[in-house]
């Protein structure tokens, strides 16, 4: 362990003695192209509404099976509570709780996408953060306020929108990783990327599977997907991809209270077809999509009680189409119109015959949108406006707008404004004994600022946000003439500040920052008060080292008058070298300073955890 310990401490000294060799290019990550905030490419600097993006560097370097863990280290306000080694789970004591500013993706309130699409259990309408795999992202963008002109209900906080990998290069290329370490954990991935110019493949399997550092905490995952596009001539692309997610999982339940046989085993698929269309002043598509997932959930029993007579069965499905078109009308305008449908439900049931939760329940969306930007010398004006119908609620209007502008060389100061809501799901609406079928949609409005700078040749970039969001009609289970009901008399107000900031120091190190604080009128678990991040790589010659250390403040574990907060640093670090042209291995580690801490009230995180490995590619 001191050996440990005096190795990461020299690193940063060994890391900051190359700070004196040439400068060579520098890839820019705070300064791309993004499209979730438009449908179509813009520069992030001309975009109103702060978005994060996370590049497949960064995605592949974390060795994780899931995504979630890179994005919480990268974004700040987001944060992700875990209970294992790997491995979320659903159903309650389940962990992938994803918050973003204090709103949380289990209750709908940020929209998880991917490629664009809407990617969440229809019937409970939270996210499954086991479906959302790193093998699958080439990048992610990530929508840090109301994204509900653009994606509807369920972007009231926010976006993450999983853009999936297609090759940027001719020929074929086939890649493997392999690894092993503490509590029994395995993972192993192929994948095989090909592309003769017109067209392109994306095929991947991979396996997942853990011990778990407590007892029956054991996880298991299976995914496979192909993607494969086709030009059909120089402005028309047709394209299309399937995606698979079989996993297994184990709740050992909370250390004062363990669970016994509390399994999850959960089966996801994710499909889409598109056409899109590429010219010189107009770009669009229409896009069709197909979800659906099937849950079969054990809830177990504590010492003393009996195992359930019945598991608990769920199916959702999703499905829908959109339609858009931007065009370039005149010089430094853009226009985008676009049309959503989209059709959900599912069932729930326990006891086929006496407990059926959810009957086949379905309800139906159309929307249509418009969004117009226009550059007039440093300033960049946004509007939109969304008119979403809703077969429940008839018409919700929801509008947006915002400036940029170019103020001094490197710098950009944004503005914007933008309305969120959410419709009830079908939990809420129709089951169990809180269900209430008169409830209305959640709203809110969010207010942000951000100043950018770049700096240094585009070696030094730093961003700077101030947020303000005001929700009201939120739904809360109260109690009425003795009777517990969800019913919308929620409000709340949430304010904070982001920062984040990456340093190319020399061709070799490179350093990245982010900070968030978040302030909540009504405490809600599962979002921290303060949240920062620090990282270091390293990468001279055949060698990398990256070093990175997460600090949590006031994570609140609880609420009410007894509230539960935790406060931790976790320090990882990973070390690779590559051997030959097309073998590389790595070794890393987590928790290495040995904290004991939780992200979940009960579910104590694993100590020092070390995985190793090979990765091939040919």
């Amino acid at each position: 362990m001191k050996r440990i310990l005096l190795t990461l401490a020299a690193l940063p000294a060994a890391l900051l003695a190359q700070a004196i060799q040439p400068e060579q290019d520098i890839v820019d990550t705070l300064r791309s192209a993004v499209v979730t905030g438009t449908r179509v490419a813009m520069e992030r600097d001309r975009l109103p509404a702060p978005i994060s993006v996370i590049n497949r560097a960064v995605i592949e370097r974390s060795d994780e099976s899931a995504l979630m863990p890179s994005l919480m280290e990268q974004v700040p306000g987001l944060f992700v509570t875990s209970r294992g080694v790997t491995g979320y789970g659903v159903s309650s004591g389940a962990a992938g709780a994803i918050s973003l500013r204090g709103f949380s993706a289990a209750s709908g309130r940020t929209l998880i996408l991917i490629d664009g699409h809407p990617q969440y259990q229809s019937i409970y309408g939270h996210a499954v953060a086991d479906e959302y795999l790193a093998d699958l992202a080439e990048r992610v963008e990530v929508t840090r306020g109301a994204a509900s002109v653009l994606y509807g209900s369920n972007a009231m906080g926010g976006a993450i929108n999983i853009i999936t990998r297609q090759p940027n290069f001719l020929g074929n290329r086939v890649s493997v990783k392999l690894m092993g370490g503490s509590y029994g954990t395995w993972r192993a991935s192929a994948t095989e990327q090909y592309s003769n110019g017109r067209f392109s493949l994306t095929a991947n399997v991979a396996h997942d599977r853990t011990a778990g550092h407590r007892e029956n905490s054991a996880y298991r995952s299976t995914s496979a997907m192909l993607k494969a596009s086709y030009d059909l001539s120089a402005a028309w692309r047709l394209s299309g991809d399937v995606n698979l997610v079989k996993a297994y999982s184990q709740n050992p339940g909370t250390v004062d209270k363990p669970m016994f046989e509390g399994t999850a085993d959960i089966l996801r698929m994710m499909s889409w077809i598109s056409l899109e269309n590429h010219y010189d002043r107009t770009d669009g598509g229409i896009n069709l999509y197909y979800n659906w997932g099937k849950h079969d959930i054990n809830d177990g029993y504590a010492a003393g009680g009996k195992p359930q007579p019945y598991l608990f069965h769920s199916t959702d499905y999703q499905g829908g189409f959109n339609i858009f078109q931007a065009v370039r009308p005149w010089e430094g305008g853009t226009l985008t119109g676009g049309v959503d449908l989209k059709l959900y439900g599912g069932n729930a049931f326990r006891n086929p015959t006496t407990e059926i939760y959810a009957d086949h329940k379905k309800l139906h969306e159309e929307a249509v949108y418009l969004l117009a930007q226009q550059l007039l010398g440093p300033f960049t004006f946004d509007a939109g406006i969304r008119m979403e119908h809703h077969s429940l609620y008839g018409v919700e209007w929801i509008p947006q707008a915002g400036v940029s502008v170019l103020a001094w060389p490197g710098a950009s100061l944004k503005f914007s404004a933008s309305k969120g809501f959410r419709t009830p799901n079908l939990r809420e609406l129709y089951m169990y004994a809180v269900a209430n079928a008169e409830l209305k949609p959640e709203r809110a409005w969010s207010y942000d600022f951000t100043l950018s700078q770049h700096a240094l040749d585009g070696r030094l970039n730093a961003e700077l946000s101030l947020f303000y969001t005001k929700g009201s009609n939120i739904i809360e289970v109260t109690v009425v003439d003795g009777k517990r009901a969800n019913r919308n008399v929620g409000a709340f107000a949430n304010k904070g500040v982001e920062f984040s900031a990456d340093f190319q120091a020399t061709p070799t190190l490179k350093f990245n920052a982010n900070y968030s604080y978040l302030h909540m009128d009504t405490i809600y678990t599962g979002a921290p008060v303060h949240k920062a991040y620090f990282s270091g790589t390293w990468t001279p010659g055949r060698f990398s080292a990256n070093l990175g250390l997460m600090g949590i403040k006031d994570l609140y574990l609880s609420t009410g008058e007894n509230a539960v907060k935790s406060s931790y640093v976790d320090l990882k670090a990973r070390l690779a070298f590559q051997a030959t042209d097309w073998l590389s291995v790595f070794v890393r580690g987590e928790n290495l300073l040995n904290r004991k801490y939780e992200t979940m009230l009960g579910f104590p995180e694993p100590g020092i955890t070390v995985l190793g490995g090979v990765a091939i590619r040919l």
